[in-house]
């Protein structure tokens, strides 16, 4: 009897392989019952999955090590248009006729190499948050000017307001009444005459409703005089958005295409995005965003000044009524300061949103003209790694991109992944390691693959466990033969699986889950939606 492998503490080599062809578009349901693409159901299993063990495996440093590849078969390349040359005489000479394109629809490919070579989702987001930064060093720097103070437009208030009143107020005081008032309320022997008593206090009564008004007057006319001007400041930044956009894009659409290449080509090679960021031409986009800044200011400095001459007739008005008087100079320059600051936070505001969307979709036009080089490089590039490494099996940055007919849902070359998976599992450097390889399918192979490839892994000790994806039931249990009515393809991958074994380890990990357990009967599975992978992943890596 072989020994029971699940008791020892040997590393564990996992590969995957992921059949990403057109047949697996067909509808699935994920764990909520919505019904997905099949691939985008396995990628988020799969992620899913991969992190709960991570963070399993990381609260214990005890646990044994697992290693893990993912080959995926199925994405799409387009071969490249050759030039015919003539090599005859020693020589090389283009010949005018070209090569016809051709689409390669039977691409295998490292899944784990391609995850690690598309920019995930955080650098995406850490070159956003990257480019906001600079962006507002830029508009802090070109806005010195600008007083974005929070106390400024109740300064502007407070200033109308006490020159409106204190020299209203002054004026009446020393007017004849306020005179008059003054002095005979300073003499009070006069007051002893009911006459004269009650003339004073008539002329008080006035001096006091005078006063009221004037109070009144100058605390609505400041207030209505701010309003007035945030809704002309309002007004101001976002009558021209349209032809300010226009502007930006097209003072910044060639400088944010090349950086975007350029940025995401550094990415490619695996440096950090803040490292990247070394590289940006700062001296270029300060003197594009001063550009901009200019250009808006040209447009928005004449209707500043064009507010403060609508509105000081008004001022002027109630300033007659009342008797003040106000300081037209520092008026005008704090009502200036005041549109400025709005105008300016709005813009400021609109622009780096331009610009974040600029770069976002500059970098989406680059990551999809780049795909078939990540394809290319993934598909050269063997990548096996420690789980604990591990943050998502499938890409989950531009899934719309990826996931879609132009990359994905060719044929099924099932032999040519079979290889890539062999390579790895003979590879001198995992002879210590136990090593299982799960097979995601539906079965509708392009191509047969040859089972002495698989029988000779199985006699080397690899166990090999076969998902069979299917929208019939064709099994419920483990059984030991196909049965007659079975898919070609169900049955390819029914005879590629191992045979279970008490001993075996994987075959008493699987037997914790729900269905029945019998060993001498093949790991074929059916699989109909992304829990059974989930809870088979849990048995195999946690069990």
């Amino acid at each position: 009897m072989k020994p029971n492998l699940s008791s020892t503490n040997k590393p564990l080599l996992v590969g995957i392989i992921i059949d990403v062809s057109s047949s697996m578009r067909r509808n699935w349901k994920n764990k909520e019952g919505k019904r997905l693409p099949q691939i985008e159901i396995i990628k988020d299993g799969l992620n899913r999955q991969i992190r709960k063990i991570k963070s399993i495996y990381s609260k214990k440093p005890e646990t044994k090590e697992v290693e893990l590849f993912c080959v995926g078969m199925g994405f799409k390349r387009p071969q490249k248009k050759w030039q015919f040359v003539d090599l005859s005489r020693n020589k090389e000479k283009p010949l005018g006729e070209m090569a016809e394109t051709l689409i390669d629809a039977s691409v295998v490919c490292d899944i784990l190499a391609l995850t690690e070579i598309i920019p995930t989702k955080a650098d995406l987001e850490e070159v956003e948050n990257v480019i906001n930064a600079k962006w507002s060093g830029y508009s802090n720097q070109l806005l010195k000017k600008v007083d974005f103070r929070e106390s400024l437009q109740d300064d502007l208030i407070l200033l109308i307001r006490d020159s409106l009143y204190q020299t209203a107020i002054k004026k009446l005081r020393y007017s004849l009444r306020g005179r008059l008032l003054s002095y005979l309320l300073s003499r009070k022997i006069l007051l002893e005459s009911e006459w004269l008593n009650n003339q004073t206090e008539r002329l008080n009564n006035w001096f006091i409703g005078r006063e009221n008004r004037i109070r009144l007057t100058s605390f609505n006319e400041s207030d209505s005089y701010l309003e007035k001007i945030n809704t002309v400041a309002k007004r101001i930044a976002a009558g021209s958005v349209d032809e300010y956009e226009k502007y930006i894009r097209i003072t910044l659409d060639d400088f944010v295409s090349g950086q975007s290449d350029q940025v995401l080509e550094l990415l490619t090679l695996g440096h950090s995005p803040n490292k990247v960021f070394d590289t940006f031409n700062e001296d270029r986009v300060f003197s594009l965003a001063k550009n901009i800044y200019d250009h808006l200011e040209q447009d928005v400095r004449p209707k500043i000044q064009l507010t403060w001459l609508s509105n000081r007739a008004r001022l002027n008005v109630v300033t007659k009524l009342i008797g003040g008087k106000i300081d037209n100079a520092r008026v005008k320059k704090m009502t200036e300061e005041v549109i400025q600051k709005i105008v300016w936070e709005k813009l400021r505001r609109f622009i780096r949103i331009v610009v974040g969307d600029l770069f976002k979709d500059a970098f989406r036009k680059s990551a999809r003209a780049r795909f078939y080089e990540w394809l290319d490089l993934a598909s050269s590039r063997e990548v096996t790694r420690s789980i604990k490494d591990i943050v998502n099996v499938l890409p989950d940055a531009l899934e719309q991109e990826i996931y879609s007919d132009k990359f994905m849902f060719g044929t099924t070359p099932i032999h040519n992944a079979i290889k890539k998976a062999s390579l790895r599992l003979m590879d001198v450097n995992f002879s210590q390691h136990k090593k299982i390889l799960i097979t995601i399918s539906d079965g509708e192979f392009s191509d047969k693959f040859l089972p002495e490839a698989t029988t000779l892994l199985k006699d080397s000790g690899v166990t090999i466990i076969s998902l069979h994806i299917s929208n019939k039931n064709i099994v419920s249990q483990l059984v030991e033969k196909a049965e007659r009515n079975w898919s070609d393809g169900a049955k390819f991958m029914f005879e590629m699986s191992s045979i279970s074994t008490e001993g075996d380890g994987v075959s008493q990990a699987l037997g914790k889950l729900d269905y029945k357990m019998e060993y001498g009967k093949r790991l074929f599975i059916q699989v109909n939606h992304s829990q059974a992978i989930e809870d088979i992943l849990d048995a195999l890596l946690i069990n």
